[in-house]
C-alpha cells in the first residue's frame, strides 16, 4: 500500500514537472481554432456584357479572423455580390447569418458582424501582429467543409507593393511558398500565435497575402465615427536611374529622388506636387533613383507604400522644385468617383447601360475589362486596354468624363452590317460630344446635327447612321426579343 501511495505521488510530481516544462507562452496564447471561423457566401454577379442579366448564383467558402469588438475580418473578394453570408464556428452546426459592416474593395478587406450573441460564445479574438515577419515559417489555418480544422505551413519569400484587383490603392503584399493545396479563400496566416495575414491568391506553390499591419489599420478605421484614412496616389512618377536623364535634371550620382511626371485631379499629392518636381523623401524615407525605400519592417520596397502606413491626414514629403528644396505636407485623400475616366469594378448593383437600335452602350470600367479574365491586359480588346493604360484617371482642370463604348450589337434587321463595331469607342452622337452615358441620352433627346454616331478612328467605321423615325419600334422589338427591361438603370 505504501509503495502504491509513493508511486502515485511520484507520477503526480512527474506530470506537474512535465506541465511546467511545456512552453508557457503557448498556454497563454488564444487557441487558433477559436479565433478563426468558416464563412459561406452565396453570391450573384451581374453580366458585364449584358448588364440587365444576372449570372448564375454561386456559393463559395472561406475563412475570417475574429477581432476584438465582435468583428470578423475577411477579404472583400470573398463577400462581393453577396446575397447571403453565413458563418460557422468550430466547424459545427448551426450556421449564423452575418452582414457586411464595411467592404473596402481598394484594400480587398471586409468587416463582418453577427447579431446573434450566441455566436460569440467561446470564440477568442486573435491578435493582429503590428509588424510583418520578413523571413521564416508561418502556419496556414482554415476550416474545411467537412468541419475539420486544418493547419499547413509556409515560408515567407518577400514583399512587393501591389494593389487589389478592384482598385488602385497601393500597399505591401506578402509572398510565400507552401505545398498546401486549394488556397486563396482568406485562409488565416499566423506566427507565434499572432495573425500575420490573410491569403488572397494561390498559384502553384506560391501564395500571396494581405499583411496584418494593413488589417490592423482597417479595423481601426472602421471603429471611427467616419470611415476613412486610406489614400490613393494622385500623381504619376518616373525613375531617374539613367545617367543622361539625371544630368538633365542636375542630379549628382549620390542624389536621391524620382521625377513627378504628372498629377491627377485627385489623390494624395495632386494638390501639392507639380510636374517636374523631384520627389526625394516621403514619410521620412529617402527614395532611391529607382523609386525604392529601405523600410525597417519590409525591406526594399517601392516608396508608394508609405502613403498608407498610417491613418494620419497628411504625409510629409521633400521635393526639389526649380532648384530649391521644399518640405511639403501631402494631404492623404482617396480618389473620388469623378476622378476616374475608367472606374474600378462595381459590385452589388448593375452597371448603367442603354440599348439603342440593338446597340448596347455603356461606360468603360475595369469590371468590363475583367470579363476577359485575370489576364485581361493581354486578352481584352487592345484599344480599350490602351485607353485604360493611358487615361484611366482624369487630368486636373478637365471636366469629369467617362469613356462610352458599344459593348455589344444585338442582331436585328436594323443593324445588319454593324456587327463589327463591338467594343468601339463612341465620341459624338447627333453632333454632340460624349463624355458620359448621360450625354448620350441628352444627345438623343436634343440632337444638334445629323442622325449619326461617330466612332473613334481606327475602329474600321467612322460613323453609324440610324433612322430616328423607326427607332421606337426597333427598340421595342429588340427589348422584347432579348428580354431587356423596359427601363434601363439610370434612365
Amino acid at each position: 500500500m505504501r509503495l502504491r501511495r509513493h508511486t502515485c505521488r511520484l507520477l503526480c510530481a512527474l506530470l506537474l514537472c512535465a506541465g511546467a516544462l511545456l512552453p508557457s507562452a503557448r498556454a497563454a496564447e488564444p487557441v487558433v481554432p477559436a479565433g478563426v471561423v468558416a464563412v459561406s457566401v452565396t453570391s450573384q454577379a451581374y453580366d458585364q456584357l449584358m448588364p440587365w442579366l444576372k449570372a448564375a448564383e454561386t456559393s463559395v467558402a472561406g475563412n475570417a479572423v475574429v477581432v476584438p469588438g465582435h468583428g470578423l475580418v475577411t477579404t472583400a473578394d470573398l463577400v462581393k455580390n453577396a446575397n447571403l453570408i453565413e458563418v460557422r464556428k468550430f466547424g459545427r452546426y448551426p450556421d449564423f447569418p452575418a452582414r457586411a459592416v464595411r467592404v473596402d474593395y481598394d484594400l480587398n478587406l471586409a468587416l463582418l458582424a453577427v447579431d446573434d450573441p450566441a455566436f460569440w460564445k467561446d470564440l477568442e479574438p486573435l491578435t493582429l501582429a503590428p509588424r510583418p515577419i520578413r523571413s521564416g515559417r508561418f502556419t496556414i489555418n482554415r476550416w474545411r467543409n467537412n468541419g475539420r480544422f486544418e493547419e499547413g505551413t509556409g515560408e515567407v519569400a518577400d514583399f512587393l507593393v501591389s494593389n487589389s484587383p478592384y482598385g488602385l490603392m497601393e500597399f505591401p503584399i506578402m509572398r510565400g511558398t507552401t505545398t498546401m493545396a486549394g488556397l486563396g479563400w482568406s485562409e488565416v496566416l499566423t506566427h507565434n500565435g499572432q495573425v500575420i495575414g490573410l491569403v488572397t491568391s494561390h498559384n502553384g506553390q506560391q501564395v500571396q497575402a494581405i499583411n496584418s499591419s494593413l488589417m490592423k489599420l482597417f479595423v481601426e478605421a472602421t471603429r471611427r465615427p467616419t470611415y476613412g484614412g486610406f489614400a490613393h496616389r494622385g500623381f504619376a512618377w518616373q525613375r531617374l536611374n539613367q545617367r543622361d536623364l539625371r544630368a538633365y535634371y542636375g542630379l549628382q550620382n549620390s542624389d536621391t529622388g524620382v521625377l513627378v511626371r504628372k498629377v491627377f485631379s485627385g489623390g494624395t499629392g495632386s494638390a501639392e506636387l507639380k510636374p517636374q518636381d523631384i520627389l526625394h523623401k516621403i514619410n521620412g524615407y529617402r527614395i532611391d533613383p529607382e523609386g525604392r525605400i529601405e523600410h525597417p519592417a519590409y525591406g526594399l520596397l517601392l516608396f508608394t507604400m508609405a502613403i498608407n502606413e498610417s491613418l494620419a491626414p497628411t504625409v510629409p514629403a521633400v521635393v526639389q522644385r526649380d532648384g530649391k528644396m521644399l518640405t511639403l505636407q501631402l494631404k492623404r485623400t482617396r480618389l473620388k468617383p469623378e476622378d476616374y475616366r475608367i472606374p474600378p469594378p462595381s459590385f452589388d448593383h448593375p452597371d448603367d447601360y442603354e440599348v439603342f437600335g440593338g446597340l448596347v452602350l455603356r461606360e468603360l470600367t475595369v469590371g468590363y475589362l475583367q470579363a476577359w479574365g485575370t489576364d485581361w491586359r493581354e486578352k481584352a480588346p487592345p484599344r480599350l486596354v490602351i485607353e485604360y493604360a493611358l487615361h484611366a484617371l482624369r487630368d486636373p482642370d478637365v471636366p469629369p468624363e467617362r469613356v462610352v463604348i458599344i459593348s455589344r450589337v444585338l442582331p436585328d434587321p436594323s443593324n445588319l452590317g454593324y456587327d463589327d463595331v463591338n467594343n468601339a469607342i463612341v465620341t459624338r452622337v447627333n453632333g454632340v460630344e460624349l463624355h458620359s452615358l448621360r450625354d448620350f441620352r441628352a444627345a438623343i433627346r436634343h440632337p444638334k446635327g445629323d442622325d449619326e454616331i461617330d466612332l473613334l478612328p481606327g475602329t474600321g467605321r467612322g460613323k453609324l447612321i440610324y433612322d430616328p423615325a423607326q427607332l421606337d419600334a426597333i427598340n421595342a422589338r429588340v427589348r422584347a426579343r432579348y428580354g431587356i427591361p423596359p427601363r434601363t438603370p439610370g434612365s
